[in-house]
């Protein structure tokens, strides 16, 4: 594990000294450990430099959002204990799943400048993704865990998906992953 060394300079001023006398410095040494960083976050933190040298002020703008989002995660009560690379690509999901409503809106009120900026924001996030678990993989993997765990109907349900809760959320989203389990339990 990765330790870095943090110094701080604290002003201590005695109480019964006068306002003119000299500050005293005392110096603290502390030994923190160095905040894992994910590799995705990497990327997107250079990505932010890239668009602010090339003058991209949308891209800029979408890659910032990012950076706000998963500050405002970290921030949060249910924040996680460390943020991987999954968790970024949950939170950029739900960001293209705002934007996917809000290209719809724009599109029923007429509004298809709009839509097509949001469109292109949508591209814009996409390239942070990985490649989605196709329904039929899906399905494949959720039969092959019912065999495993001799499941017989929807009354196993919560074995099967806490045995299925290792497939990566941002590849196969919970939602999917449970709307299959319950098409496979319920046509046995």
């Amino acid at each position: 594990m990765f330790t870095t060394r943090a110094f701080t300079r604290l002003a201590v001023r005695p109480a019964q000294a006068s306002a003119m006398a000299p500050i005293r410095s005392a110096l603290f040494y502390t030994t923190e450990a160095a905040p894992a960083t994910s590799a995705l976050l990497l990327r997107i933190k250079a990505d932010v430099k890239d668009a602010m040298r090339s003058r991209d002020k949308e891209r800029l703008a979408v890659v910032k959002g990012v950076l706000s989002d998963l500050t405002y995660l970290e921030k949060s009560p249910q924040a996680p204990a460390q943020v991987t690379d999954s968790v970024i690509q949950v939170l950029i999901q739900k960001s293209i799943k705002k934007r996917e409503e809000s290209v719809h809106d724009f599109k029923t009120a007429g509004r298809e400048d709009q839509a097509e900026k949001e469109s292109k924001e949508i591209e814009m996030l996409k390239v942070y993704l990985p490649t989605m678990m196709t329904p039929e993989e899906i399905e494949a993997e959720v039969r092959r865990v019912v065999q495993e765990q001799g499941a017989t109907g929807p009354k196993d349900m919560g074995k099967v998906m806490k045995e299925l809760s290792s497939l990566d959320p941002a590849r196969a989203p919970k939602k999917d992953v449970s709307d299959t389990v319950k098409k496979v339990l319920g046509s046995l």
